[in-house]
């Protein structure tokens, strides 16, 4: 990168990075923590109430199913009045579904609980997706990996709460409830205040999307993308990808206990570092998709199968220690490529309703993911052929990948080349 680019991207870093803060506490305390603690209420659930792997595995799917409404739904609100209102409504649901597990002593409580988690994780990353799109117009990639990188913390920090907890004793419904805490009286009101304030950022938020004059409708624009055959490669890529990568996510600590014989105290290292990697990552695969585009989503697809075929051979600590690095590295470039693919593909009309289209395919694919993988294991005992399945779908999202070609971003060549020629024109004498 170029030392004026780098410029550029560390000013357009500091201009924002209030709301940069905001969003990466929102996002972490309102999806990170919820959504990485659903792995370790499975086998307490079975345990208590004798609920299969299956059944179980549908609390993710319910919270998902509803997260794919809620996303086109919060998108479309979004470019209608803002994203003040969506963002208002993820926080009060994420604490409200959280502290209805303390009832959730029958199946459709439960369910009903991860149908909250859908609303609340959709409408939160769904508006903080536009938001950040609209803010960062040289480095959107790299943004969003910074705040979605708050999803990954989750896994990094809840092993260490959810683990000595559940050692102790104290029942999962309680540590739930608690946690429920972080959105009612961190998200919410934070939120709040950071709003309540006047300035350009909150501006950009609460704006809604104006159409161009001749430029078609919302709806026109819907009918116009989904007769495009790349559209719907695009759609499929990122439900396979995004089902393969929410199994894996919330089946790995059941399989390192269940199919390779690790205690609890064993595997939180496992969580934690690979939400490490994730963190990290997540930026780094903006930065990637901010560079090469559609080229780098296709690397990190391609990755995560390599991740799952690696779970396979899991024996002892090297082997271990290699699935966990592949996996997290893998996992930090997903959740970030969605709104880049949208953007660098569809364009920026109507980027709330498109990144709202395209999180629908994410959405469902979490939704089917998890419950899939474990009606595999519940049909032959283990995850042996569940991973060799799901390594084969993860290719297949890979190679619908492959004729996809970024028609709305700039390579940064091309980039210091237009920058270049605009400054010689502005040195140009005046025509007498």
């Amino acid at each position: 990168m170029s030392k004026t680019a780098t410029q550029e991207t560390r000013r357009e870093l500091m201009a924002n990075w209030q709301v940069l803060v905001v969003a990466f506490l929102l996002v972490f305390f309102s999806f990170g923590v919820p959504n990485f603690s659903l792995p370790y209420m499975y086998k307490p659930a079975m345990d208590e109430f004798g609920w299969s792997n299956t059944e179980v595995n549908l609390l993710s799917t319910a919270k998902f199913l509803i997260g794919a409404v809620a996303a086109l739904g919060m998108g479309i609100l979004i470019d209608k009045i803002g994203g003040k209102l969506a963002v208002l409504i993820g926080a009060l649901a994420g604490g409200c579904a959280m502290a209805l597990f303390l009832i959730a002593t029958t199946l459709p409580i439960y369910y009903l609980a991860g149908a909250l988690l859908g609303v609340s994780a959709s409408s939160i990353v769904s508006a903080m997706k536009v938001v950040v799109s609209r803010l960062f117009e040289i480095n959107p990639g790299l943004a969003l990996g910074i705040v979605l990188g708050a999803t990954s913390l989750g896994q990094t920090v809840m092993p260490f709460v959810w683990t000595p907890l559940l050692e102790a004793g104290i029942n999962w419904r309680s540590i739930a409830g608690v946690l429920s805490l972080g959105s009612l009286l961190v998200s919410a009101p934070l939120w709040l205040i950071f709003m309540s304030r006047a300035g350009a950022t909150q501006d950009i938020i609460n704006s809604s999307t104006q159409r161009a004059a001749g430029a078609p409708t919302m709806w026109g624009r819907a009918r116009e993308i989904s007769r495009e055959k790349g559209f719907w490669f695009i759609m499929l890529g990122i439900f396979l990808v995004s089902g393969v990568d929410q199994a894996m996510t919330q089946n790995t600590v059941t399989y390192l206990r269940n199919d390779k014989g690790f205690n609890l105290n064993d595997i939180v290292w496992y969580a934690s570092f690979t939400g490490i990697l994730a963190v990290i990552s997540k930026p780094v695969a903006g930065w990637v998709y901010d560079n090469f585009s559609i080229s780098g989503i296709r690397f990190f697809y391609f990755l995560l199968a390599l991740s799952v075929l690696l779970a396979l051979p899991v024996s002892g600590g090297f082997t271990l220690f290699l699935f966990v690095t592949v996996l997290g590295v893998a996992h930090g470039g997903l959740i970030v490529e969605a709104p880049v693919l949208t953007k660098h593909y569809l364009g920026p009309r109507n980027l709330g309703m498109t990144i709202g289209i395209v999180s629908v395919a994410v959405n469902l694919g979490f939704a089917a993911g998890p419950p899939l993988l474990g009606a595999f294991v519940d049909h032959y005992g283990n995850y042996t052929m569940g991973f060799i399945a799901y390594t084969v779908i993860a290719l297949i999202g890979f190679a619908l990948m492959l004729p996809i070609r970024p028609r709305f971003w700039t390579p940064p060549s091309n980039r210091r080349q237009q920058d270049a020629e605009a400054m010689s024109g502005k040195l140009q004498p005046a025509a007498a």
